[in-house]
């Protein structure tokens, strides 16, 4: 039986990363994003903490797709990460996608880190991604013991000002692997879900599997 997955997420980079990772499930499943649901509602994230916002999407999408008469056993994954710099002492944390102010994107948000770095006289830093995955179904049941599990994931990299790699999303480009010979943004698709923050808590997810029982 396919296990339907909806990923609380308007952010197709991530939506492509998990449905990667998640074809090697040991179980059939079905991915999808927000994209497939344009009146779903923008969940307001208000929560100090990674866990405090993915629980607050996956429940409110849930609600959402309550509503609107999807299959009870769908499950809904969200996801909230960011990276914290030391130097920044862990800014931008869970501000990581709004750094920058209203209308953020990637590359605004990678020149507010640059200056900020370059104010306090540094070319670098270390810091670390974090990755939290909130996962419930439609219906509020219990997957295995709770109705919501939560599964985190962290990555130590080096921040730093020089850009380099068109790969990846977000930070990626700035942000150095432990070796220091490459950004993330210069890994492979593979390379990236094997180290990173969100492969780590992925994993972990998958190890629940199967759910509903």
């Amino acid at each position: 039986m396919t296990q339907r997955i909806v990923v609380a997420s308007g952010n197709l980079h991530k939506v492509k990363e998990l449905a990667a990772m998640l074809a090697r499930a040991p179980t059939p499943v079905e991915v999808v994003g927000l994209d497939a649901y344009p009146d779903a509602p923008e969940v307001e994230e208000t929560a100090t903490t990674f866990a405090g916002n993915a629980g607050l999407k996956a429940r409110g999408i849930a609600d959402f797709l309550r509503s609107q008469g999807e299959p009870g056993d769908t499950a809904v994954l969200a996801d909230d990460s960011g990276i914290s710099v030391d130097a920044l002492e862990g800014a931008p944390g869970v501000y990581s996608a709004r750094f920058s102010g209203d209308g953020a994107t990637d590359a605004t948000n990678n020149a507010k880190l640059v200056e900020r770095l370059e104010a306090l006289g540094r070319t670098s830093s270390p810091a670390h991604y974090a990755c939290v995955l909130a996962l419930c179904r439609v219906d509020g049941q219990p997957i295995t013991t709770e109705a919501m599990l939560t599964f985190e994931g962290r990555w130590n990299v080096e921040v730093r000002v020089e850009r380099r790699g068109e790969g990846g999303f977000g930070y990626d480009p700035h942000a150095w692997v432990p070796d220091g010979a490459r950004t993330v943004a210069e890994l492979t698709a593979d390379e990236k879900a094997e180290r990173s923050h969100r492969g780590v808590a992925l994993r972990a997810m998958l190890a629940t599997w199967p759910w509903g029982t």
